[in-house]
C-alpha cells in the first residue's frame, strides 16, 4: 500500500478520534455553549477554569501561563534565596519535592486541637450536615472538609501558607507573584477503626488537577502519615507529560501501564511534615488503611480559580491576620 493510500485510509479515522477526544475534554466542564457563557457571565473565574480541560499539552499550558504572568504583579528587585531556587528546579524536573523537616510540634498541636474540636462536613453528602471529625456519621463518607472561614481562623494557618521561601519559589515558578488560592483542610478516614472503608473516592484516586494554567500546591500533614496512613502518591515527571491528559479519575493499573512504577513516589512523614507538588502531575491522596489523616493544603497559581471565595472573608486589620502579609498574594482571602 502506498503512503498516499495509507494516509487516505487512516486520515478520516484519525480525525474522528481527535474530534472525539476534543469533545470528551470539552464536556468535562462545559455541557453546552450556553451553559458556559451563563457561568462565565455570573462569575468571570469560570471563563478560564472551564476551558482548562482542553489545555493539556504542557508546553501550551506554559505558554499561556507566561502570557498571564506578563500582565501580573511582580516583586521589585526580586532576589530569591538559593533554597527557593532549589525548590523551583525540583518542581520543574520532578513535579514534587521531598518532605521537609516538620514544623514546630507546638504549632501542629495547636492546629490539630483546633480542627479536632471544629465540625466538618462531607460536601458530596450535604444531607449528613456537620459532624465531629472523630465521629463520621456514615460509612459512605471517606472525607470530612472544614470550611474556609474555619480554616482562616485556625491558629498559624495563614502564616504557614505565607512561608516566605515558598512564595519566592512560587514567583520563580510562575514568573509573577502567586495567587494564594484553594485553601483547604480535610480529614480522611479508613481502616477498621472507621468502619472498614475499602473504596477510594474522589481525590483518593489518581487524577490531574486542572485548576490553573500553572501552579503548585503546599501540603501539611497534621497527623502522622505512614504507608498505611493515607500518604500522598505522585508520579514524578508526569506534570511534563501528555500521557493520560484527562480530567477523569485514573485507575492504578492504567497509571502503571502509562508511566511504569519506578517514578511513583509515596510521601510519608510525622505530623508537621510538608512538601510542594505541581498537581497537574498524576497524583492521589491514598485512602488510609487505618486511622485517619488530617491535611492542610493550598495552591499558588498564576490565575485565580473558582475554588476560593468570591469576596475576601477577612479584613487585613483583623487580629486573626498576621502583620505584613502580601496583599497581592492574599487578595482572595484578605480585603485591603
Amino acid at each position: 500500500m502506498s503512503m498516499g493510500v495509507a494516509a487516505e485510509a487512516g486520515g478520516p479515522g484519525m480525525i474522528a478520534n481527535l474530534t472525539d477526544g476534543f469533545r470528551a475534554k470539552l464536556r468535562t466542564r462545559i455541557p453546552s455553549l450556553s451553559a458556559y457563557l451563563r457561568k462565565a457571565r455570573a462569575d468571570g473565574r469560570y471563563a478560564i477554569y472551564d476551558l482548562l480541560p482542553l489545555v493539556t499539552d504542557p508546553e501550551l499550558r506554559d505558554g499561556l501561563a507566561r502570557v498571564v504572568a506578563a500582565q501580573s504583579p511582580r516583586t521589585p528587585r526580586f532576589h530569591p534565596s538559593l533554597e527557593a531556587r532549589d525548590w523551583c528546579r525540583t518542581l520543574e524536573t520532578d513535579g514534587i519535592t521531598a518532605a521537609f523537616a516538620p514544623v514546630d510540634p507546638a504549632i501542629v498541636a495547636d492546629l490539630r486541637g483546633y480542627f479536632e474540636n471544629t465540625p466538618c462536613h462531607d460536601p458530596f453528602r450535604p444531607h449528613l450536615g456537620w459532624f465531629r471529625p472523630a465521629d463520621p456519621p456514615s460509612p459512605e463518607s471517606n472525607m470530612g472538609y472544614h470550611s474556609i472561614d474555619q480554616i482562616l481562623r485556625a491558629p498559624h494557618a495563614l502564616s504557614l501558607l505565607n512561608h516566605p521561601t515558598v512564595l519566592e519559589a512560587a514567583e520563580l515558578y510562575l514568573g509573577c507573584k502567586p495567587v494564594l488560592d484553594n485553601v483547604g483542610c480535610w480529614w480522611s478516614w479508613g481502616g477498621d477503626s472507621f468502619g472498614g472503608r475499602q473504596g477510594a473516592k474522589g481525590t483518593q484516586r489518581f487524577h490531574r488537577d486542572l485548576d490553573s494554567l500553572r501552579g503548585f500546591k503546599i501540603f501539611f500533614y497534621l497527623t502522622d502519615v505512614d504507608e498505611d496512613g493515607g500518604p500522598h502518591v505522585f508520579v514524578k515527571g508526569s506534570h511534563r507529560s501528555r500521557r493520560l491528559s484527562t480530567g477523569r479519575a485514573l485507575p492504578d493499573a492504567e497509571v502503571a501501564a502509562a508511566f511504569g512504577t519506578a517514578d511513583t513516589v509515596t510521601v510519608t512523614g510525622p505530623a508537621g511534615s510538608w512538601f510542594l507538588g505541581d498537581t497537574y502531575g498524576v497524583h492521589k491522596g491514598a485512602l488510609p488503611r487505618r486511622g485517619r489523616r488530617l491535611l492542610l493544603s493550598a495552591q499558588y497559581n498564576v490565575n485565580r480559580t473558582p475554588h476560593g471565595p468570591r469576596t475576601p472573608p477577612l479584613n487585613r486589620q483583623s487580629p486573626l491576620v498576621p502583620p505584613g502579609l502580601d496583599p497581592v498574594v492574599n487578595r482572595i482571602y484578605l480585603s485591603p
